[in-house]
């Protein structure tokens, strides 16, 4: 029998069992498990713990992987700006003499390969380790079609022996075990080698109000004072962390496998004390988060409610495992006719648990609603210059706050 869901008791850094509960959603399906069919989908517990032991943040609940991951759409190279972002990476790590002909880089959850072939063109040498290699349209870079873990780990090193570099972008939050996962890191990087990790922030979840950042693939939620302390004690020391923009607020960290100048820890404890103003470390933070997610639902699920009433045709905008998340914690999936999106991959699929069917936005044209939801709103700009035609339909941005743009009539 697979059990889908597992009650976390112990926090995922330092098994302190001294849990509270900070943030609750309403129960959702995998959020990324789009289907050919209408289907009813299982709902799953949304909730974020904080420990008072370290200050770390996770869901309450983890699901197997094998639920969670069964049919992953997420492609890099489609997602807008991020191949651009991986390019500056690379040009960074080289400046900083990180990067060199002949590194040899390894990538954790390498996706379709886009960072590697930026890697490659550098002179790296490059092997990335994604589960769900096979389905995806891969640029030309060797890539294993497993979950990285500590077992995996000893093979590639005995197979291809230590690495310079490695990386994980995007993916250290998803994994549940971190003790088998820095076990394995510490297996494959030499000696003086680096690692590089980027996630959404803790940080710029609070300070944007980036509710659409919790779900379920999402299970860790990180600082940087927690996660150093973690790091320390497998001899990865602190060497670089920046806070960063993308996908609304995210956190680079660079680990050396080594020992570091005074000159770096002088400015890592200055990114720290930033956070430090934030009160990551009260309970209360997460809380009023809440309280404003709350009363910022009440406002936009009174105005869909109203406008449903008047006849209006109400679509959405942005099909992914984030506004699924939002559609279910605001329950607005019955008054939505459709969903557009650019990704080809979800065209003609549904919306997780619902009749709510994503289609091309081609077809805006042919449909004309009279209100579309950007659910993808961190890419707003870019979707209101694409549908400027649309001469006579309202736009909603559901966050950071909710925002009406009103069309001539």
């Amino acid at each position: 029998m697979i059990i889908d869901v597992i009650k976390n008791y112990k926090c995922r850094l330092c098994d302190s069992r001294k849990l509270i509960n900070v943030m609750n959603f309403r129960p959702t399906p995998v959020g990324d498990d789009y289907s050919k069919k209408p289907k009813l989908k299982k709902k799953y517990p949304l909730k974020i713990n904080k420990c008072e032991n370290c200050n770390f943040y996770q869901l309450s609940h983890t699901i197997n992987p094998k639920i969670l991951y069964g049919d992953y759409l997420y492609v890099t190279k489609t997602s807008l700006g991020l191949p651009q972002h991986f390019q500056k990476l690379v040009k960074k790590l080289k400046s900083n003499k990180i990067l060199f002909k002949g590194c040899r880089v390894l990538e954790i959850g390498s996706n379709d390969g886009t960072l590697l072939k930026f890697l490659k063109q550098n002179g790296a040498h490059v092997l990335g380790v994604d589960p769900a290699a096979k389905k995806r349209n891969l640029v030309k870079t060797q890539t294993i079609n497993k979950l990285f873990d500590e077992k995996l780990s000893i093979a590639i090193e005995k197979k291809f022996g230590k690495f310079d570099l490695v990386v994980a972008n995007n993916v250290v939050a998803n994994i549940d075990n971190l003790n088998g996962l820095f076990n394995g890191i510490d297996n494959v990087i030499k000696n003086n080698g680096y690692f590089i990790m980027e996630t959404f922030s803790l940080s710029g979840l609070v300070k944007n109000n980036l509710i659409d950042n919790i779900y379920h693939e999402h299970i860790s939620y990180f600082s940087i004072e927690p996660f150093k302390k973690f790091l320390r004690k497998r001899n990865l020391e602190l060497f670089f962390v920046e806070h960063l923009n993308v996908k609304g607020g995210s956190l680079r960290l660079i680990f050396k496998k080594g020992k570091i100048s005074k000159k770096f820890k002088k400015q890592n404890n200055l990114a720290i004390k930033k956070e430090k103003k934030l009160f990551l470390d009260k309970k209360n933070t997460l809380i009023k988060i809440q309280t404003k997610k709350e009363l910022n639902n009440k406002n936009i699920i009174s105005y869909i409610k109203d406008e449903k009433k008047r006849g209006k045709i109400i679509c959405g905008f942005g099909a992914s495992v984030g506004s699924t998340t939002m559609m279910y914690d605001l329950k607005i999936v019955k008054y939505l006719s459709y969903m557009f999106d650019h990704e080809k991959l979800r065209h003609n699929l549904f919306v997780p648990g619902t009749n709510l069917k994503v289609l091309n936005p081609n077809l805006i044209k042919k449909i004309k609603p009279d209100i579309v939801i950007i659910f993808a709103w961190r890419y707003a700009k870019n979707i209101i210059d694409k549908t400027k035609f649309l001469k006579s339909t309202d736009l909603i941005i559901p966050l950071p706050k909710f925002k009406v743009i009103k069309k001539f009539k």
